[in-house]
């Protein structure tokens, strides 16, 4: 499992770096939609919808953030996080929220804080330019978590295009003029794909392993927060161009 080797790793740095006292305490929190992402331009994103909320840790006062469906407050040590079961969304992305808040204040990742207003717009213009100038046009290319801005500007690029998600609202329904799949298609359009761009929301949700495995020898893009620190250990090419430094 790719969380609990990046545990491991999380835990190497914060005890290199002095953290783990209990004098260090972390504080996460579910942020409302609009503290989240601000007013943007359409309102059918999962944090405006609701269907998930964002995490948002804080670690001497830096902040790292996470996606999760199952939202839950914390305030403790990063010693009790480590220790946490990860049998649940909510204490993976507790987790997941804290690593990425840790990295940020050690300087090993950036851009952790999710976009706000034009910004999910701007990223999926950029996101949709990035796979155009690294892919043939005529590139069988999955989503791999429906996000509506990326969506509309990667299918007006390329007409190989599916989408696979798991909000049950979604599933079965156009949306942006693609046929909603549902995830548990990951494997089948996974192996029709030749890239494969996934929600980084996936490391929470418990599904990064299989994709990682099913793209084995694809061209592998993550998008979102939620990766920010995973992506610098497991060295996996992210895509999220509008996000704040912190």
């Amino acid at each position: 499992m790719i969380l609990r080797e990046m545990r491991e790793r999380w835990w190497k740095r914060v005890v290199e770096s002095k953290l783990e006292s209990e004098t260090t305490v972390i504080k996460v929190r579910g942020l409302r939609p609009e503290e989240a992402i601000g007013r943007p331009s359409r309102a059918d994103y999962p944090l405006l919808k609701r269907r998930e909320v964002l995490l948002q840790a804080e670690v001497r006062g830096v902040l790292g953030q996470a996606f999760t469906d199952e939202p839950s407050d914390y305030v403790g040590s990063l010693l009790s996080l480590y220790t946490r079961q990860l049998n649940a969304n909510k204490d993976r992305a507790l987790l997941v929220a804290a690593i990425n808040a840790t990295y940020r204040y050690l300087d090993l990742a950036t851009n952790t804080k999710h976009c706000r207003d034009e910004g999910p717009e701007l990223c999926g213009k950029k996101v949709a330019m990035t796979l155009a100038s690294r892919l043939h046009p005529a590139s069988k290319v999955v989503m791999i978590g429906f996000q509506p801005a990326l969506s509309l500007y990667i299918s007006m690029v390329f007409r190989n295009f599916r989408v696979t998600d798991k909000d049950p609202d979604n599933i079965g329904k156009m949306k942006e003029r693609i046929l909603i799949e549902p995830y548990t298609s990951n494997a089948e359009v996974i192996a029709w794909s030749d890239a494969v761009i996934a929600t980084g929301s996936t490391l929470v949700n418990n599904t990064m392993d299989g994709i990682i495995e099913w793209g084995n020898g694809k061209q592998l893009f993550f998008y979102g927060v939620t990766i920010a620190a995973a992506a610098c250990e497991f060295n996996l090419e992210r895509l999220c161009f509008e996000s704040e430094f912190t």
